[in-house]
């Protein structure tokens, strides 16, 4: 019987352990997401460096560029 609580045990500690990875993991790639964003500010000048235009109510402020 004491196999059962030290697998008990084993299990509990790698659910945990997988559980603060993917808390860390996700904390990696929303940082990551967000030095890419702050960079792309301090490089274009702009508070919104990534902007979709899809139609041409936004003229005055954005042109609409087409790519082929």
């Amino acid at each position: 019987m004491c196999w059962i609580g030290e697998s008990l045990k084993s299990i509990r500690a790698l659910q945990i352990r997988q559980l603060l990875t993917q808390a860390v993991t996700l904390g990696i790639i929303l940082s990551s997401a967000l030095i890419i964003w702050k960079g792309l500010v301090c490089i274009t000048g702009s508070e919104s460096p990534v902007v979709v235009v899809l139609s041409e109510s936004m003229e005055p402020g954005f042109q609409r560029v087409i790519i082929h």
